[in-house]
């Protein structure tokens, strides 16, 4: 399905406002809000020169249309999910200074055994070679 773009800028608008007032975005709450917005793209085909107090005054405040769609939805399901979300936020907290300085911890041991390689082989190599004179081959 080709993704439809909003022709009026208040329509833009108060469709941005709703998306970001929703503290989730989830199966159930993406599934409302491509209902929404394809009322959103009805409404703006009747009347496309509206404001933006007529998109409040028609469909409500975006806050009120949040407050109403988790009313009218399973708590459990609201509370569970922000729980779960607020559980990543904390553990992405912690996980990514570890994964940071672990990654750091690497690259500095492998730069440290690059060095060790580096000085464990030399430069170049010294080779003298004497002059004895003629040697007999068959004596």
């Amino acid at each position: 399905m080709k993704k439809q773009k909003f022709n009026n800028k208040n329509t833009k608008k108060y469709y941005h406002q709703l998306y970001t007032t929703f503290p989730l975005h989830n199966v159930q709450e993406k599934k409302f809000l491509t209902f929404f917005k394809t009322r959103l793209h009805e409404y703006e085909r009747q009347y496309p020169d509206c404001s933006y107090q007529d998109y409040i005054y028609h469909f409500g405040l975006p806050e009120d249309i949040v407050i109403d769609f988790y009313h009218h939805y399973d708590h459990h399901y609201a509370i569970t999910h922000m729980k779960s979300r607020k559980i990543l936020q904390y553990a992405s907290i912690i996980l990514v200074p570890l994964i940071m300085a672990c990654i750091i911890y690497v690259l500095y041991t492998t730069y440290l055994y690059y060095q060790n390689y580096i000085e464990s082989y030399p430069l170049y190599q010294e080779e003298i070679i004497y002059d004895y004179g003629d040697i007999p081959m068959y004596e």
